[in-house]
């Protein structure tokens, strides 16, 4: 299933249309986050909380696996941005003080090379295991592990 992506920002294309998430740009809104319905449907409300006024879009199939678990965008108007931030920063930081939550943090900030052979430990849980390939996933947990190309605007940077 080859999707082309913009060139822009990574977003995979619809053949009908334009990037959608550059043509949200162009509307005034910036793009905070690209994740899972619940994750960005969850950061929605703590937005809202604080009265600012974000909105979601689901982004074109770009592989296979997001069929059944398509990514949507998270945006805000981009005068809102600093104030979008702070809210899922104190959101975030509040979820930090949760037991073993600040070494998944630490985790998920050393990354994985699966090119560098031999055990990983897996981001997300913690579990110790020997990928196999350039693409994995965890045995204990079921995050799959791949190739930077195929990440997120926001992953593939790092």
């Amino acid at each position: 299933m080859a999707v082309a992506a913009c060139p822009k920002c990574n977003t995979p294309i619809d053949p009908a249309g334009p990037c959608v998430t550059c043509a949200a740009e162009g509307e005034g809104l910036k793009l905070l986050s690209r994740s899972g319905y619940a994750s960005v449907k969850e950061m929605m409300a703590v937005l809202e909380g604080e009265g600012l006024s974000p909105g979601m879009e689901q982004i074109p199939i770009g592989r296979p696996e997001q069929k059944q678990h398509p990514l949507w965008n998270l945006y805000v108007p981009k005068g809102e941005v600093e104030a979008a931030e702070a809210a899922l920063r104190a959101q975030w930081a509040h979820l930090l003080g949760e037991a073993g939550a600040r070494e998944a943090a630490e985790r998920g900030l050393r990354g994985v090379d699966l090119d560098a052979g031999g055990e990983i430990e897996c981001p997300a849980c913690g579990h110790k295991f020997t990928p196999a390939g350039s693409a994995a996933e965890c045995p204990d947990c079921g995050l799959a592990l791949g190739a930077p190309a195929d990440a997120a605007p926001d992953e593939a940077e790092h």
